[in-house]
């Protein structure tokens, strides 16, 4: 298995990509993947975002299983339109407390997520 750096370098490898080029089909800073690819993965306090590692699976061309796991994190199951659409439908017929409620929750499960490997 890749890590991060490794799987950018093998990306821009066996695309015959440069690092800009990868940068801008991913709508990342240049700076960032340079960052990454020399194995500094401090973007934030413990490292890239979800939505960043999305963002540099849909610019490769891979899937974002890939791309989490090279990076150490969670890797996230799939949410189809219908699942999402419920969720939104409950979470808005919530009164303030209750969302605060659920987004407390859900912050708790991140970050149990995120420090099991």
């Amino acid at each position: 298995m890749d890590d991060l750096a490794r799987l950018i370098t093998r990306v821009m490898d066996e695309k015959g990509w440069t690092l800009t080029t990868l940068a801008r089909r991913s709508s990342l800073s240049t700076s960032t993947l340079h960052s990454w690819k020399n194995g500094d993965r401090a973007t934030g306090s413990r490292g890239p975002s979800p939505d960043k590692l999305r963002q540099l699976a849909a610019g490769a061309e891979l899937p974002v299983a890939t791309v989490f796991e090279a990076a150490g994190r969670h890797v996230p199951d799939a949410i189809d339109d219908e699942e999402e659409r419920r969720f939104l439908h409950m979470y808005r017929a919530l009164d303030g407390k209750d969302r605060r409620v659920v987004e407390a929750t859900m912050q708790a499960m991140r970050e149990r997520q995120k420090s099991t490997p």
